[in-house]
């Protein structure tokens, strides 16, 4: 079964919301960096690697592999002469993507020289469940509304809220630097609400770039005539949430992000339902290395196979044990461009409370495509993506007093590089609980949390909270949109992206571009050294108080990063 991931259930993997699990020159001092007040520049994108081009509505999505990608525009020609419609070329990778409701395209694509594989993630008789598609709840304007708690000196009014950054001394590090403009973060999400007041200023909307075409087996109606969401929307609001984290100005107005000097960059790979699937996420990576970006965030797995395994794993069958080595082959290929392009790529670790390094079990893929049935994955052929990969940073989560989240990921084999460092993603003691950053309007609106005039509900008072400028009150008509939307969420994907803000911060400080294994230096040798938990209940803690499967090399420490 496959159904729309709403924001309740969006990103099973990375996120839960409300504590229930559910179904991203120099500048040594703050006053040297770039004024958070300064636009973030809209610059064009340099040559790129990557192609693409909008689908048929109907069809099963194919990748196409080449063994030698130089050969891959020859294999692109061909394909597309034999009547094929493309939807990708990537050129760095070797990839070609299509949409066809054709039964032959696996023996069409495998008869065109240099071709090593051609697969699909939907079985030819597989069909999903109706989308679920959020509608408005009550629309009665909510009365009474808290006030926040006070905010720091010089903060932005819910900076009080944030206790993820005070946790990691953001505060601290903003006395070295607020982040460089010219540092850019690409955010490998839902997409970026570009018209969020808090990030308007920050996001490259001339950088930014949309992978994705909407499904409407899964993301319900599209939006758009041609199925394809312009930038700058996030109809799913992960992507936007983990984005505010990273980069939120510092503008009066909302939260402040990690690293509000940088530039944000929006490389949608996710679908509406949540969902990301393999074509888009490579294309999103490689088009940051083609960009050379400095950081990107990925709090997400790679759709349908939550565990890829190499050769599948038992009850696969060979065409899923197929497209298992494909998403495993050509993510690690990415993973080789963009760590070579010297962009740092930060992951979260996942939701599932799993050990990450011992054998185990699933029972939730695939989530798309087929039926999902039981699996023994191993680690040692299995790998969970994008998160395994020698130049990723994989990050897991801490509750306030930076104890364990108990649904992040963790393994008994701190040697494997699986958790590299941890970061606040998960509960507070007080409040709503969570991570409190970026919503977008329009989601909030479909929700039923804002009214027709942007005013918060009675429905949507326990999980957001509007902050507008000078002149407009707390239940006060907004029909400019000038406020702004901020919720609660917590999950590994909240961890992720308050280990980006620092690598950007950390970039930012040298003043220089670094070699990502250098800025993973910087973070992990920085990070505060957790010990084991002394009641570890059904999580066996390796390792020691300086490395080990829960915390890796400990918990972010931002202003003792950048120094």
């Amino acid at each position: 079964m496959q159904a729309r991931r709403t924001w309740g259930a969006l990103v099973a993997l990375t996120m839960t919301v409300g504590g229930c699990s559910l179904v991203g020159g120099d500048s040594s001092t703050a006053t040297s960096s770039s004024s958070s007040a300064d636009p973030a520049p809209s610059s064009a994108p340099t040559d790129t690697a990557v192609q693409t081009f909008a689908p048929p509505r109907e069809g099963r999505d194919w990748v196409v592999v080449a063994e030698d990608p130089a050969a891959t525009q020859d294999i692109a020609d061909a394909l597309k002469g034999d009547g094929l419609a493309l939807t990708s070329i990537n050129t760095s990778i070797g990839m070609v993507t299509l949409r066809s409701s054709d039964d032959d395209v696996e023996q069409r694509a495998k008869g065109v020289d240099g071709v090593s594989a051609a697969v699909t993630d939907r079985n030819a008789d597989w069909t999903p469940d109706d989308p679920q598609v959020p509608t408005a709840g009550d629309l009665t304007p909510a009365t009474d509304i808290p006030p926040p708690p006070s905010a720091p000196d010089g903060g932005d009014p819910f900076d009080g809220w944030l206790w993820g950054t005070q946790a990691i001394d953001v505060a601290g590090a903003h006395e070295v630097t607020t982040g460089r403009r010219e540092v850019r973060v690409g955010v490998i999400d839902t997409g970026v609400d570009a018209s969020h007041p808090d990030l308007a200023p920050v996001l490259d909307t001339g950088l930014s770039r949309s992978f994705v075409t909407d499904m409407p087996d899964i993301d319900g109606p599209c939006e758009v005539d041609s199925c394809v969401d312009p930038v700058g929307t996030d109809d799913g609001g992960h992507g936007t949430h983990v984005a505010g984290t990273i980069a939120a100005a510092a503008n009066d107005l909302g939260v402040t992000g990690v690293a509000p000097g940088i530039t944000l960059v929006d490389l949608r790979a996710g679908q509406d339902s949540g969902m990301f699937f393999l074509g888009p996420t490579v294309n999103a990576l490689t088009y940051a290395a083609d960009q050379r970006l400095d950081v990107v965030n990925m709090s997400y797995y790679v759709d349908p196979w939550i565990i890829a395994c190499r050769g599948g794993a038992d009850g696969d069958s060979p065409e899923q044990a197929a497209f298992q080595d494909v998403a495993i082959e050509l993510m690690h290929r990415a993973y080789d461009v963009t760590d070579e392009a010297g962009v740092t790529i930060v992951s979260s670790a996942g939701n599932e409370g799993a050990d990450v390094g011992a054998r185990g079990q699933d029972g939730t893929s695939p989530n798309y495509g087929g039926a999902a049935h039981d699996r023994t994955v191993d680690p040692q052929g299995c790998e969970r993506l994008p998160l395994d990969g020698e130049h990723v940073i994989g990050v897991a989560s801490v509750d306030e007093g930076d104890v364990r989240s108990t649904f992040s990921n963790w393994t008994s084999d701190p040697s494997d590089d699986r958790v590299d460092i941890a970061a606040p993603g998960g509960q507070e003691s007080d409040g709503r609980g969570g991570i409190l950053s970026a919503m977008p309007r329009a989601l909030a609106r479909t929700e039923g949390a804002i009214d027709d005039e942007g005013r918060v509900t009675e429905s949507g008072n326990q999980r957001v909270v509007r902050a507008c400028p000078d002149g407009i009150g707390a239940t006060d008509p907004d029909p400019d949109e000038r406020c702004g939307l901020y919720t609660w969420l917590q999950g590994t994907s909240m961890a992720s992206p308050h280990v980006a803000g620092t690598a950007a911060l950390v970039i930012s400080a040298h003043g220089e571009r670094m070699r990502p294994e250098d800025v993973a230096a910087k973070l992990q040798e920085t990070a505060t050294d957790q010990p084991c938990p002394a009641d570890e209940g059904v999580v066996t803690c390796a390792g020691t108080t300086q490395r080990n499967g829960i915390f890796g090399e400990g918990v972010v420490d931002a202003a003792a990063a950048v120094r």
